[in-house]
């Protein structure tokens, strides 16, 4: 009996939605202030979020009607392409440096972050490589060596903007993919130790890294700019209580709290909207996990499961990853959350995934669901035995 599936994710839809439309909603009234002050124009922020909202949007539907094997077919474009922005920032000038690190690359008067595309350059290489051949469980070097090449030149590439958090969720990302096609624990444990401890003596030699994980450790003692971000933030969440202080009510955004309608917006949800609006963003990206899995689980093929899961998988690291700086539980590495922080080349990017995993979806409905085994799992909804293979 074939199965078919014709219709998109309305779910993942509706939890983007209303994702973007509290984007839309704190970025306005956490920035306010700011732009009227600024510029003259309380909605200076808000205009510009949505402008790239919509072009978002439109990237989205767009890679939404591309079939997903061409992105695929591109992947050493995109990956190649992607590696040498991320060199070009190393001998950026001085005028493009911003709070001691390059990141942005300025181009006709638009500013664009091209470790957000490698992330996604990562994500598409793995799935196209680890699709064509099985992983070698035995052998290191005949297993993930060449990956782990391919992943250590944007890493290191990353870390020297510097930006050794961005740096470190991609390599998550690249482990991630690893170990879901089947790559060997105590190879991928061995990798992980290496890359820590890579990262760890290069943060050490950079002034301004080592002074985020001091602020870290130090907690409430840390007098530095870092440190009172961190605890204005919990301040912010604690004044928010269960049920908030109401929309626009938010007293923390009042110069007291840096960035807040950036990388510490969810600061300002928590304190407007309360534990409960804390809480609902947590439920829309533990959705996200869902259907992402969902959708991987009903691939036609294993590029396209590889590929969901890694997109899946990384836009929800990057969620949480914001969470756990934002309440302290992580030291502050600059990491944005997806769909609802003020920025572009994030938002464009996750949006992109977003109409990659829609494609993905649709394409499940155009062809009979085979056995196609993903070494992860154990039975996905379809019928479909998920082999683990370790």
């Amino acid at each position: 009996m074939q199965i078919y599936r014709t219709r998109l994710d309305y779910t993942l839809l509706f939890v983007i939605a209303i994702l973007l439309t509290l984007s839309v909603t704190f970025i306005y009234t956490a920035s306010s202030t700011k732009a009227l002050e600024n510029f003259g124009d309380g909605t200076f922020f808000l205009k510009r979020q949505i402008l790239r909202i919509l072009i978002g949007v439109l990237i989205m539907y767009l890679a939404m009607r591309i079939d997903y094997r061409e992105f695929l077919r591109f992947s050493p474009v995109f990956y190649w392409g992607a590696l040498t922005l991320l060199l070009v920032l190393i001998f950026a000038p001085d005028e493009w440096t911003v709070r001691s690190t390059r990141r942005w690359l300025y181009i006709f008067g638009f500013r664009f972050q091209p470790s957000e595309l490698a992330k996604f350059a990562i994500i598409l290489m793995f799935a196209r490589i680890l699709a064509m051949k099985e992983v070698d469980n035995k052998s290191f070097l005949d297993g993930v060596i060449s990956q782990l090449i391919l992943l250590g030149l944007v890493c290191g590439a990353i870390m020297l903007e510097p930006d050794t958090g961005t740096a470190l969720m991609v390599f998550v990302v690249g482990i991630y993919m690893l170990f879901v096609a089947g790559a060997r624990v105590w190879h991928l444990l061995a990798v992980i130790a290496g890359g820590l401890t890579a990262a760890f003596m290069f943060l050490m030699s950079i002034p301004y890294q080592r002074e985020r994980l001091f602020g870290f450790i130090d907690g409430f003692k840390d007098e530095t700019q870092l440190g009172w971000q961190v605890k204005q933030s919990l301040i912010s969440l604690g004044n928010g209580g269960v049920f908030g202080l109401g929309l626009g009510h938010s007293r923390q955004k009042m110069h007291w709290l840096p960035d807040p309608f950036t990388d510490f917006i969810y600061s300002i949800i928590g304190e407007e909207l309360g534990m409960i609006g804390t809480l609902l963003v947590v439920l829309l990206f533990l959705v996200i996990f869902y259907r992402g899995y969902r959708i991987a689980l009903a691939a036609p093929d294993r590029e396209g499961q590889l590929l969901a899961l890694g997109i899946t998988f990384a836009i929800v690291l990057y969620g949480f990853m914001n969470i756990a700086v934002v309440t302290n539980l992580m030291p502050t590495t600059g990491i944005p959350m997806p769909f609802v922080s003020y920025g572009g080349s994030s938002l464009i990017m996750n949006l992109f995934g977003i109409g990659i995993l829609l494609n993905i979806c649709q394409q499940s409905g155009f062809r009979a669901l085979k056995p196609v085994q993903l070494k992860y799992g154990k039975k996905s909804t379809t019928g479909r035995k998920i082999k683990i293979n370790r």
